[in-house]
């Protein structure tokens, strides 16, 4: 819950140039263009999980490249869409709510949500993405099982 009252709380953030930084720095052009679409806020997200993951000695590319671009299949989101898609979540009604085709723009949000890891598995394919790259994108809420590279990816992404 904590996690969760951070990110509220960070939702106004803006990225610095610190943050593009980074991603320069980590990424080839064509995936550094999908970084910088993203929305401010997840931008500052993902930077800070890529941070996390290199502070503590990390540098598998393909890990920081998911740390980077894990959440490019969101898109932009209100706050009250990503607050409702958590408390949704934690009721057990996201799934029966989301609705991508529907005239409700609350119900095609909680769908993004739902479906971000999927979205953004498939944008990084497209751009000739490594499989592991697309796989730790895809699953990084999935249960890490004896993933090791995973659990690391999904302890970064809660940490920010």
């Amino acid at each position: 819950m904590l996690k969760r009252l951070r990110q509220v709380l960070n939702h106004g953030r803006t990225a610095t140039e610190a943050d593009y930084g980074l991603a320069r720095e980590h990424l080839p052009p064509r995936f550094f263009t999908l970084f910088e679409a993203q929305t401010p806020r997840d931008i500052v997200h993902a930077a800070g999980t890529a941070r996390w993951l290199l502070a503590r000695g990390y540098t598998d590319a393909d890990l920081i490249a998911a740390a980077l671009l894990h959440d490019i299949g969101k898109g932009d989101q209100r706050l009250r869409d990503r607050v409702a898609f958590v408390v949704f979540s934690r009721l057990g009604v996201a799934t029966r709510l989301a609705d991508p085709d529907s005239r409700l723009r609350g119900r095609r949000a909680v769908a993004r949500s739902r479906d971000h890891s999927r979205a953004g598995a498939d944008v990084l394919r497209r751009n000739g993405a490594s499989e592991r790259l697309v796989d730790l994108t895809a699953r990084h809420h999935a249960d890490p099982r004896e993933d090791v590279v995973l659990a690391l990816l999904q302890q970064a992404d809660a940490a920010n």
